[in-house]
């Protein structure tokens, strides 16, 4: 959003295609698991799940699981968060997901590769009566090939 008047970003957030507006529904990541990350991120999209604790508004400090996200609404609501309305029935509150902070991850298969570190190759060796595997690096092309295949080049002098 590039306009500086709040009003008309506000409209621009209004009006904005759906795919857009899951950009709004990042939370910031918890110093436990920015630190667990391979790649550096501050802020991760949030899911149903997702254990968060909330750092603006009336509620701050309460900690809970995601029970809904809505795209539509950029909200996300938290289990046992609720407020009564005039009726006295319980209604969930909703969040901006800004005002949370991620604690625990409901891990998916794209969340998994984030985490995950690159696993080392094994190399199996059979002996006699047990199996041992032992981990071994893998090494780049280049510096395998053997040198005593090559043969110093000479220069013909005309």
């Amino acid at each position: 959003m590039n306009n500086l008047k709040p009003d008309t970003e506000r409209t621009k957030r209004y009006k904005s295609k759906l795919h857009t507006k899951k950009g709004f529904l990042h939370a910031h990541l918890g110093k436990d698991l920015r630190s667990k990350m391979k790649a550096k991120k501050r802020s991760l999209l949030v899911h149903k799940g997702d254990k968060v604790k909330i750092m603006r508004g009336g509620f701050r400090g309460k900690t809970g699981k995601i029970s809904d996200v809505s795209y539509i609404h950029s909200k996300v609501t938290i289990e046992g968060i609720t407020r009564k309305n005039l009726k006295a029935k319980e209604i969930p509150v909703p969040f901006d997901a800004s005002n949370l902070l991620l604690l625990e991850l409901e891990m998916t298969k794209e969340r998994k590769e984030l985490f995950t570190t690159i696993p080392t190759t094994t190399k199996v060796e059979k002996t006699d009566e047990v199996t041992k595997s032992e981990h071994v690096k893998v090494e780049s092309p280049i510096a395998v090939e053997d040198q005593s295949e090559k043969k110093p080049k000479t220069v013909k002098s005309v």
